[in-house]
């Protein structure tokens, strides 16, 4: 029986799945069939009154170590793509995206293992199904937190520092004077701990939303200040040449050179920016007090009542909003800037 069939002198394998593929297929399974222990642990003990015995902790800690091994190996097998192209490609969405699913789920499962393990009481610290509870229990109280925080807070602070971080940085990129007296002071101010910083702007703009918005637009505008300065200075002496030897107006070198050359830097300060930003608002709720509204203002009125589930729910909605407006801006700057080698490279 023929084997393969010979193609230019050389004999090609069977149809089918190549011997990598099929070792990612099974090393997904053992790492299915370790979380499915865990998880199966986990469950079981639950209703036993008690701390758990060792019988538990090996099934939980064999089955953990199982997916962990099971998800490392499959992310180290390097697929033969000139061999088999349809399994190379599997092995690349395998790769790519089990990771994402199993390494959360592991650390998750570990969480509420160790709390059902132990009985930890939900007043000291609460399980990840307790979290879940809370959150469908508070879920629009949450979502109301949410909308002060992340829209008229987080959005509009990040949004006005912004346009004024990119005008001001302009300004300065064309005047010296300017770069050599207030970026030094733009530097300076940009390391004011927010901590400090927050009471005096309550005090001068009231504890409603604008003084926390005025923090979002403190802690956008000094990055976006120095990046743009940096970006529109930092262009090639041989390029604006050319565009004078084509007569081109000063506008003209500003928008097809300077501008484009300053967006990668100004994407990658408005990055940091966005993380810092809901950070300094969250702290600048607890630090002003003010009406009971807002995510920061619920982790601080739950954590005194003891409603840990709350608080760890909170945090949990502030995160995903977090990173949801991160990948909104990596979105934004791969169509923006899809010219860049950085976004062809992404």
């Amino acid at each position: 029986m023929a084997t393969g069939r010979a193609v230019d002198g050389l004999v090609t394998p069977p149809s089918g799945l190549s011997p990598a593929a099929r070792a990612a297929l099974g090393l997904l399974a053992v790492t299915v069939l370790g979380v499915g222990l865990a998880f199966a642990a986990v469950i079981l003990q639950r209703p036993v009154p008690g701390t758990a015995r060792g019988l538990y902790w090996l099934a939980l800690g064999v089955g953990l170590a199982t997916a962990v091994f099971g998800m490392s190996r499959l992310s180290l097998l390097a697929p033969d793509e000139e061999r088999d192209r349809g399994s190379a490609a599997l092995m690349g969405v395998l790769q790519r995206y089990a990771p994402v699913a199993t390494v959360p789920f592991v650390l998750l499962l570990a969480w509420e293992g160790l709390v059902v393990g132990f009985r930890v009481p939900p007043g000291i610290f609460p399980s990840v199904a307790g979290i879940g509870q809370a959150l469908v229990r508070t879920w629009p109280v949450l979502m109301a937190d949410a909308y002060l925080t992340f829209v008229r807070e987080v959005l509009f602070g990040f949004a006005l520092g912004l346009v004024l971080g990119f005008v001001t940085g302009t300004a300065i990129a064309f005047s010296a004077f300017m770069r050599r007296g207030f970026l030094p002071l733009a530097t300076a101010f940009g390391a004011v701990p927010i901590v400090g910083l927050a009471p005096v702007l309550g005090r001068a703009l009231g504890v409603d939303w604008e003084s926390k918005a005025a923090v979002g637009v403190i802690v956008t505008f000094f990055p976006v200040v120095l990046n743009t300065v940096q970006g529109l200075i930092s262009v090639e002496p041989l390029k604006f040449e050319l565009l004078r030897s084509y007569a081109a107006r000063p506008l003209q070198g500003f928008l097809a050179l300077r501008l484009p050359n300053a967006l990668p830097y100004v994407f990658t300060s408005l990055k940091v920016a966005i993380v810092l930003t809901v950070v300094s608002v969250i702290v600048a709720e607890f630090l002003i007090p003010g009406p009971p509204n807002g995510l920061g203002q619920r982790i601080s009125l739950s954590a005194h009542r003891g409603q840990f589930d709350v608080v760890f729910a909170a945090i949990f909605v502030s995160s995903v909003l977090s990173m949801l407006l991160y990948w909104a801006l990596q979105l934004l700057e791969r169509w923006l800037l899809a010219w860049h080698p950085s976004a062809r490279g992404g």
